[in-house]
C-alpha cells in the first residue's frame, strides 16, 4: 500500500552519522572515528553490578513496577545532591528524569514551538536538534561561530531578525561536534541576549564533567535569574551509554509542561534509575569523572599528535580540553563530499562538517568531527595515516 506519511517524516533524510554507522556495521575492518560514544573501558562495571544486585535484592518489587512520570525519588535525590555539591541553587528548580539528555530536545521543541517558530543554534551543532525542530515544523537558524564558539554579535543579529525565536540550543562545554568550550564571559553575554529578546536557552551538557585538567566553565543555568534556562545533562557519557539515563533541571513552574510534552517515549526505566541511585549513593561520582577525563585526555593527546605527524600543512585540530570530540579543520579548497566518500572507501570513518550544519546546502564548512574515545591508539594512528594520505593527495602534496 502507499503510506500517507506526515510531511515531517517524508522530508526526513538519514544523517551523515547514520550513513557511516550503517557502513561500519557491514565492514568489521572499518577504522571508525565517527560514532560519538564513551569507551566501555571507562564504565564502572563492578560498581554498577553491585548497585543493580542490591537494587533487586532490597527493592525488586518496586523496581519492576511502574514508576512516577518525573522519575524515582531516590534517583532524583541523588541528582539533587550531586548538583548542589557542584554549586547549583535548586531552590526554585525541579528535576525530571529523561532517557538521556538528547531526549530533552524533543521535549523543548514540543513545549515551546509552533509551526514556523525559530530555534537558534550554532552554525555547526548536534543534528538531533534539527530532527526535533522538523517534527514540530520549526525552523533552525544557524549563528556564526569561530574557534571560541558562538559569535555574540551574530547571535544578537539573528535574534533581532527572527522575532519568532523560541529558544537557543547550545552545547557549551566540550561541544558535540567541535569540542569547543565557551568562556564564562561569552556565556554571560549569551544570557543577556536571551533576556533582551525574551527567548529560552536549552543548555545541553552531557560532557562538561569530563574535563582533562579539572577546570570547569560556569553552567549557564547558574546565571539564570528568570527561569529561562533548561539545563539538560546525562549520565550516559559518564556511567553507561547503554543505560540511557539523563535529566533536566528547570523552573518549578515550567516542569509540568515539559513533562506533558514527553509523551510515552519519555518514561524512564525504573530499574535503571534505582541502579543509578544506588551507584551514586555508594560511590564518588566526581572521582569517577576525573578518572574518565584523564583517560580521554591521553586519547585526545595521542590523536592530536597523529594529526600533527601525518596531516598536510593547512590542516589543524581545535584542541579539546575535555569530552570525546575533536574538530579537524581542513583547507576550504578541499571538496568535502568527495573526500568523505574516499575516506569511507579507504575504511576510515569521520563525520564531515556539513553533517552538523544548520544549513548544509549553503554552509558546508571545511572540517571533520573525530571521536577519539573508543578506538585504540593503534586504530587512531592507522586512521590518521590513511586520512593524511588522502588529504595530501587532494592538496597535490
Amino acid at each position: 500500500m502507499k503510506y500517507k506519511l506526515a510531511d515531517q517524516v517524508q522530508n526526513a533524510h538519514p544523517t551523515a552519522i547514520r550513513k557511516i554507522f550503517m557502513y561500519a556495521c557491514d565492514h568489521p575492518e572499518f577504522l571508525d572515528l565517527s560514532i560519538g560514544e564513551p569507551s566501555p573501558e571507562t564504565f564502572p562495571l563492578k560498581e554498577i553490578a553491585e548497585a543493580s544486585r542490591d537494587m533487586y535484592e532490597n527493592n525488586g518489587n518496586v523496581a519492576l513496577a511502574y514508576g512516577p512520570y518525573q522519575g524515582m525519588d531516590d534517583c532524583i535525590e541523588q541528582i539533587e545532591k550531586w548538583l548542589t555539591e557542584r554549586g547549583f541553587d535548586l531552590t526554585n528548580e525541579a528535576i525530571e528524569m529523561l532517557p538521556g539528555s538528547g531526549h530533552g530536545m524533543d521535549n523543548m521543541a514540543n513545549t515551546f514551538c509552533n509551526e514556523g517558530d525559530v530555534i537558534l543554534t550554532e552554525q555547526f551543532a548536534y543534528p538531533g536538534i534539527q530532527n526535533a525542530a522538523r517534527m514540530v515544523g520549526a525552523k533552525i537558524v544557524g549563528v556564526k561561530m569561530d574557534e571560541t564558539g558562538i559569535d555574540i554579535d551574530d547571535l544578537d543579529k539573528k535574534a533581532s531578525e527572527n522575532p519568532k525565536t523560541k529558544f537557543l540550543y547550545l552545547c557549551p562545554s566540550f561541544s558535540n561536534p567541535t569540542g569547543i568550550t565557551i568562556s564564562d564571559e561569552k556565556r554571560r553575554a549569551i544570557y543577556k541576549i536571551a533576556q533582551k529578546y525574551d527567548f529560552m536557552i536549552y543548555e545541553d551538557d552531557p560532557y562538561s564533567r569530563l574535563s582533562f585538567d579539572g577546570n570547569f566553565a560556569t553552567e549557564i543555568k547558574k546565571m539564570d535569574t528568570d527561569g529561562r534556562v533548561v539545563y539538560a545533562a546525562s549520565l550516559s557519557k559518564i556511567v553507561s551509554s547503554g543505560m540511557r539515563i539523563g535529566f533536566f533541571v528547570c523552573n518549578k513552574d515550567l516542569r509540568p509542561f515539559l513533562e506533558m510534552s514527553q509523551g510515552n517515549a519519555g518514561v524512564q526505566s525504573v530499574p535503571v534509575m534505582l541502579t543509578v541511585a544506588n551507584y551514586m549513593k555508594n560511590n564518588d561520582i566526581e572521582k569517577h569523572c576525573r578518572e574518565v577525563g584523564q583517560f580521554y585526555k591521553k586519547k585526545a593527546e595521542w590523536f592530536v599528535s597523529c594529526v600533527e605527524k601525518y596531516f598536510p600543512e593547512g590542516c589543524h585540530v581545535i584542541k579539546p580540553q575535555g569530552g570525546i570530540f575533536a574538530w579537524v579543520k581542513v583547507p576550504e579548497s578541499i571538496d568535502l563530499d568527495e573526500t568523505w566518500d574516499e575516506l569511507i572507501k579507504a575504511n576510515v570513518g569521520v563525520v564531515p562538517s556539513f553533517g552538523f550544519s544548520s544549513d548544509p546546502d549553503t554552509v558546508k564548512g571545511s572540517a571533520f568531527r573525530v571521536c577519539y574515545s573508543t578506538p585504540s591508539e593503534e586504530v587512531i594512528e592507522e586512521a590518521c595515516q590513511i586520512m593524511g594520505g588522502v588529504l595530501k593527495e587532494k592538496l597535490g602534496n
